[in-house]
């Protein structure tokens, strides 16, 4: 009679334990772009997540997006420039360009949830932690393939092809870390910050001039992006 009772809480551990290895971890990825089959260039890609900090750190151009989710909704980001330890900081709710970040799930687990409503949900295989899902999406522009693990909140492989062009991100590898997950954030912490709505008072720093000559500033590149360019939040992904 207990039999019951025991799977569930079975079950309810192994959840727990999904959660907290998805709150607190590092991911890699490779993204491979091909032409016609054959790759053009591949670049990385690293995922951070310690709870409610989470940062995109892209080792090829040595810059790192962060976001802190400082309650529901709201996300204050940050901007990392790590070869020369300096950080703009965005304040939550503000508008840059007309745009204001309140998609979480976007930038926790690269693609948003409301995405998946575009999606056809193919197979799922494993069981508990190790549950893989793969979703599709066909259409007259291209074709999308994603790889999912829902207990990590992580895609495990993502692939965009439409007329020859192919861009790929394949999971490397995953650690959970929590030394050098939280060395990785207050490294960054430490980096000289300038506020993003201060930047255009000070004539005199020559990083903040070079950043913005640059288009640094303003530009991200940040998640997964659709055929066309597009950032894959939902709405705004056809």
């Amino acid at each position: 009679m207990f039999a019951p009772l025991l799977i569930a809480s079975l079950l309810s551990g192994t959840s727990l334990q999904c959660d907290a290895e998805a709150s607190v971890l590092q991911a890699q990825y490779t993204i491979d772009v091909s032409y016609h089959g054959e790759t053009q260039k591949t670049l990385s890609m690293n995922l951070w997540r310690n709870n409610n900090n989470v940062a995109h750190q892209y080792p090829q151009t040595q810059i790192t997006e962060a976001w802190t989710l400082v309650r529901n909704t709201l996300i204050k980001p940050t901007r990392y420039f790590d070869a020369h330890q300096r950080a703009i900081e965005y304040q939550p709710g503000e508008s840059i360009h007309g745009k204001v970040e309140s998609d979480w799930p976007y930038r926790y687990q690269l693609v948003s949830e409301t995405f998946f409503d575009q999606l056809t949900k193919i197979s799922e295989t494993g069981s508990g932690c190790d549950v893989i899902q793969t979703f599709e999406k066909q259409s007259d522009d291209g074709r999308i393939s994603l790889s999912w693990l829902p207990a990590l909140n992580l895609i495990s492989s993502f692939t965009v092809s439409q007329s020859g062009m192919e861009k790929r991100w394949s999971l490397h590898s995953v650690s959970h870390d929590q030394t050098m997950i939280e060395a990785f954030f207050d490294a960054r912490a430490d980096f000289k910050s300038t506020d993003y709505a201060d930047i255009g008072d000070d004539h005199t720093d020559p990083f903040l001039t070079n950043m913005v000559n640059q288009g640094f500033i303003e530009a991200g590149a940040s998640g997964f992006y659709n055929q066309h360019g597009q950032a894959l939040r939902g709405d705004h992904a056809h």
